[in-house]
């Protein structure tokens, strides 16, 4: 703002002839209510018919002056003649005595005259010695307030306090971010010069031909103070200035001394120029704005450049008392029947408006035409700001704090409370421009989509629709019951485009963030990120088998300290083995709490997620809270973590600031060469993975997730009791985490899952954002891009399939998936093995099997996990495994009698009086096709799986038909059933496949 000093001669001439001495306002204070204290000199005086001031009015140093003009009188000086005697040489001639009017004194002078004038002589010395005296003191006086002013301290102009910006992705403005002073510095040059004259007429109009003291109207100040009840100031705009930023607002002679004096050395080291353009941009003009720039929008809405004339001398008038003559109050607020508010700021404009003008400013035709009020347009509301409630509050917020971390690293200060808060006010104060990375447009588009969301989940009770909280002044809030909070992530470059942390409007500052804030369990959507990625790190394949059945996993303990296993959702869907592609996608509790305690293990679930950004904080670090999702991530968090999963498996922080400017344009923060970045996963990982989530959409718990023409993977989660539900989810542009829950962590329904409650409004507001956008896949590139090949593996043992594995007596068989070269199975299945068991129940046969096949059988070997389940957890091998995985002596339980030929219910679908459309007739037992009939119950399975992929899991009819495929999987898994039983629960089957249930 300040430079080096330039002569300023030629200005000063040009300026004069502009000048006049007598541009201060006339005084009539005849009027004037003797009594009245302090006050200001009314411009309705001048104006007597527009009078409308109130006979006190509060002034302070920057009133006008009003110059007197000082009279000189003549002195004539006048000089006695002097006489010369001269001498003679010839003797005077006699002459007589000459008469005079004086006679000689004859008596003594009067004694008490005397020592009355010599005591009068003595007192005016006395007098005479005082006042050199007290001349001296005073001087002292002055000179120790001198010695004591302060420094000349420029740096403190410079750096008065500066309203922060935050602008979008797109350079568009969101908000100012300011402290009490808002203020916004700008160059003299962008100041128009009708603006600067109008400060000048009124405040100093002598301010480019004195040296920083304006003598002439100190004087004239002086004597007006002296013969009116009220006062004006004399100071000059370069006294205001050092008033308003090196010293305060005392009313004591000191402060007038130090300023004067400071004064001088400014006006000694700056040009006039640069004195006023920080004037300008430092004074004081009502509500909370400092300098003229946002006066200006304040006031009127407009930039500088945009002002009327009119508009130039209403902010100039202002300077004199900003609160008294604050044009927005007194046209539009303050009411009196005994004052006109409004006369008191058109007055008060006029009086500027003449100052201009007898300061040839402004012409007679200017001056007419700016005395019309209809030529300022002063807005009855300030236009939106700081002060009321910034667009995006949760985004804005969040990205605040990320500026408060980065202010802390470029001071190198500890981060503490103490520290944060010294630097919040630094960006409040600093005059900072930040860009966020923030995409309005998806921004508004979630938080449109949660405000209107129709669907919510019920709460089990109805009393916890209303959350009341209690504030601090005793008031309650009332929250709306279940709330909502997601973010959105571009996962390719780290940056956040969207955070809503509320289903509901934003009407106050700092409330509660629930998509940065809050530690809600994710439930299930925590399985790839903790379970499922980290064991295809350490070499698993999505083909790899768990045992998903009742049987204890190690380390998993129950109360009692003995190991145990999770229940799945429902208490049932227990399968036998699969796997983890099927496990992930059905959301199977028992596969996933076996696939951490096998592969994966507890302390490196931890590390992976302490890689993928989570910090302890947010994490349960035991098996449950690992595999089914008791952690309390947030959804930002989780956001990012599948978003690692969608970018290769490298972590990019994220981004809500891509940069920092300070107040002078430079950039000290650029957000992308800052950003932390690091391998979690390989990039076949990150390949499988993502190919497991899109099974968990297409046909999964997740298909309510779907968009049309886009590619979707994502995981449902559902909280233990219903308390909240999850979906986290990418595409092949972005990547989103969403909660659903209450507050206070109150259930929701019975029927609130994580597919049926948060996975569609997933889908509304993504499916929004993406509309116009291309289809792209997740990530780029062929599977054998990522080193993968296809192998084709056991279902029981997930080693290589032989042919036993494929005509498996349980209707296992094989699986066909990709692993990351090198660690693909070599070694054949050594669990299978074929063996002639009874064509319907899959055991080794009876005498009384009517019929026999070979069949490929389950035999458990030495060493293998089950193997020392085998006596206690029997039952439950052989009805997941078939009989021969426990012992070869037990034959079929299934014919203990003579065989009976069953009958086909009608309602089976496929089935005609001529029989099924798949070589099963009626009656057609013989030889060559008994075994169909277990065959035909695994294809009605099959037929129950894929119709369960589109369905609602919350609809009855999902439910009837989970219940009665459970059952039919039990029969055929070769227990006591019979055939009779085998039939009856494929019709019971089939009838809740047609809907009737």
């Amino acid at each position: 703002m300040f430079g080096k000093k330039k002569r300023e001669e030629d200005n000063f001439e040009e300026f004069e002839e502009y000048s006049s001495d007598e541009g201060y306002e006339p005084q009539f204070p005849e009027n004037r209510d003797p009594d009245a204290y302090d006050e200001p000199m009314d411009e309705a005086e001048y104006y007597p018919e527009e009078s409308g001031y109130d006979e006190y009015e509060e002034t302070y140093d920057g009133e006008e002056a009003y110059d007197n003009e000082a009279y000189e009188e003549e002195s004539s000086w006048a000089r006695d003649d002097e006489e010369y005697d001269e001498d003679y040489d010839e003797e005077p001639e006699d002459k007589p005595e000459p008469r005079s009017i004086f006679r000689p004194e004859t008596r003594k002078p009067n004694f008490v005259v005397s020592v009355l004038l010599n005591t009068i002589r003595v007192l005016i010395v006395i007098v005479v010695l005082a006042g050199v005296a007290g001349l001296g003191a005073l001087a002292g006086i002055a000179k120790g307030y001198v010695d004591t002013a302060p420094e000349l301290n420029l740096v403190a102009m410079d750096t008065q306090a500066q309203t922060s910006f935050i602008y979008d992705c797109n350079s568009n403005l969101i908000t100012e971010y300011k402290g009490t002073e808002n203020r916004v510095l700008v160059s003299l040059d962008a100041m128009p010069k009708m603006l600067r004259n109008a400060f000048i007429a009124v405040e100093d109009a002598r301010f480019y031909s004195h040296n920083g003291v304006d003598l002439k109207r100190i004087v004239g100040a002086l004597v007006f103070n002296l013969t009116s009840s009220s006062t004006q100031g004399g100071s000059t705009i370069t006294q205001q200035l050092i008033k308003n930023t090196l010293l305060s607002s005392e009313q004591s002679y000191k402060r007038k001394i130090q300023e004067a004096y400071l004064a001088l050395q400014l006006e000694n080291r700056y040009t006039k120029d640069q004195i006023l353009e920080t004037y300008l941009n430092t004074i004081f003009l009502g509500e909370n704005y400092y300098g003229v720039q946002v006066a200006a929008q304040g006031y009127f809405g407009k930039n500088l450049g945009e002002l009327s004339i009119r508009e130039c001398a209403i902010l100039a008038g202002t300077t004199n008392n900003p609160y008294y003559y604050n044009p927005r109050r007194n046209l539009y607020t303050r009411k009196s029947d005994e004052k006109d508010y409004a006369a008191v700021t058109n007055n008060r404009t006029n009086y500027v408006l003449r100052c201009m003008y007898e300061n040839q400013f402004i012409t007679k035709e200017q001056y007419e035409e700016a005395l019309n009020p209809a030529t300022a347009n002063v807005l009855q509301e300030a236009p939106s700001s700081g002060d009321s409630m910034y667009k995006y509050p949760h985004y804005v917020e969040y990205a605040v704090k990320e500026v408060v971390n980065i202010l802390l690293e470029l001071n190198g200060l500890e981060d503490n409370s103490t520290n944060r808060a010294a630097m919040e006010n630094k960006l409040r104060t600093g005059g900072y421009r930040v860009q966020l990375a923030i995409d309005p447009n998806i921004q508004e588009t979630v938080e449109t989509t949660l405000q209107n969301w129709s669907k919510y989940p019920s709460l089990r009770d109805p009393s916890d629709k209303v959350f009341r909280t209690k504030n601090s002044d005793g008031t309650y809030t009332e929250t709306i019951e279940p709330q909502a909070a997601c973010a959105v992530l571009d996962y390719r470059t780290g940056e956040l485009k969207a955070i809503v942390g509320s289903r509901t409007e934003v009407t106050a500052r700092k409330t509660l963030n629930r998509a940065t804030d809050m530690k809600m369990p994710v439930g299930s959507s925590i399985k790839p990120i903790a379970v499922y990625a980290p064991a295809l790190e350490l070499g698993c394949s999505p083909a790899t088998v768990v045992y998903n059945m009742p049987i204890p996993i190690s380390g998993w303990k129950d109360s009692k300290g003995n190991d145990s296993w999770p229940k799945n959702y429902g208490g049932g869907g227990y399968v036998g083995p699969e796997t983890l592609r099927t496990a992930m996608a059905k959301s199977h509790n028992t596969s996933a709490a076996s696939t951490l305690m096998s592969y994966v293990g507890v302390e490196r679930s931890v590390d992976f997620l302490h890689r993928l950004g989570i910090d302890d904080g947010h994490i349960d670090a035991t098996p449950f809270g690992l595999s089914l999702g008791s952690s309390g991530i947030t959804p930002l968090q989780m956001t990012v973590a599948f978003g690692v999963l969608a970018n290769g498996g490298v972590y990019q922080e994220p981004i809500s600031v891509l940069g920092i400017s300070d107040s002078a344009g430079h950039t000290i923060w650029d957000g992308h060469q800052h950003q932390d970045r690091r391998k979690v996963f390989s990039p076949s990982t990150s390949w499988l993975i993502v190919d497991m989530l899109k099974t968990a959409v297409q046909s999964g718990t997740g298909t309510s997730a779907k968009i049309s023409g886009q590619i979707v993977g994502g995981k449902t989660g559902t909280n233990s009791d219903q308390k909240g539900v999850f979906f986290s989810g990418m595409t092949g542009y972005y990547a989103s985490a969403l909660w659903v829950g209450h507050d206070n962590y109150k259930a929701l329904s019975s029927k609130s899952t994580g597919s049926g409650a948060a996975a569609p409004l997933w889908q509304a507001y993504m499916s929004k954002i993406h509309q116009g956008l291309d289809k792209k896949d997740i990530l780029d590139g062929n599977p054998s891009d990522y080193g993968l090949v296809k192998v084709t593996t056991c279902a029981v043992s997930g080693q290589l399939a032989t042919d036993a594995c494929r005509n498996d007596a349980m209707g296992y068989g094989v699986v066909t998936d990709w692993w990351a070269k090198g660690t693909e199975p070599t070694v054949n299945c050594q669990m299978h093995t074929n063996m002639t068991v009874c064509a319907e129940s899959g055991m080794p046969p009876s005498p009384n099997c009517p019929y026999t096949v070979t069949r490929g059988v389950v035999t458990i070997p030495t060493g293998h996990p089950l193997y020392n389940l085998l006596g206690q957890y029997q039952s439950v091998i052989e009805e997941y495994l078939g009989s021969t995985a426990v012992t070869s002596n037990t034959v079929c339980t299934l014919h203990n009698g003579f065989y009976q030929q069953p009958t086909m219910p009608d309602q089976f679908p496929g089935y005609d009086q001529g029989g099924y459309q798949g070589g099963y007739d009626q009656g057609s037992y013989d030889q060559g096709g008994n075994d169909q009939s277990f065959a035909d119950a695994r294809q009605v399975l099959t037929m129950a799986e894929t119709m369960m992929a589109s369905m609602d899991p919350n609809s009855e009819q999902y439910r009837a038909i989970q219940n009665a495929a459970d059952y039919l999987r039990m029969l055929i898994g070769g227990g006591g059933a019979n055939q009779s039983d085998v039939m009856s629960a494929m019709q019971t089957l089939t009838q809740a496949l047609g809907g009737i249930y």
